[in-house]
């Protein structure tokens, strides 16, 4: 399903945060699931990305949790791979809305 998602050029604006504490411990529930996994993100690499889902952790053991559940992912992704879906991507994306956003503003002070 999420090849079909990712390989539609009509689909190009969807992109998968893995960063789900959820969704970690079923990626690494088996070596297949990793395999799995790490051969769909290697194909398309700009199109997941790893947040955080933690909400007002108390230390930073808890905080980083998520991204330690996830070592047999990032054994197996390439390092552009992982360069992406760990800083990359996330950079890409809020930096490109932040552009757009102020583009927007800026068309809208001058409408009105």
């Amino acid at each position: 399903m999420l090849e079909s998602i990712l390989s539609d050029p009509a689909m190009r604006n969807v992109y998968f945060d893995i960063s789900w504490d959820e969704l970690a411990k079923y990626i690494v529930a088996s070596p297949e699931s990793v395999r799995i996994t790490s051969d769909l993100i290697n194909h398309y690499p700009e199109r997941f990305l790893f947040g955080t889902d933690e909400v007002a952790p108390p230390n930073q053991e808890k905080y980083l949790r998520v991204y330690y559940l996830y070592e047999p992912l990032w054994r197996l992704l390439s390092p552009e791979a992982r360069r992406k879906v760990r800083k990359d991507n996330y950079e890409r994306l809020f930096d490109e809305a932040r552009h757009r956003v102020r583009e927007w503003e800026k068309s809208q002070a001058q409408v009105n």
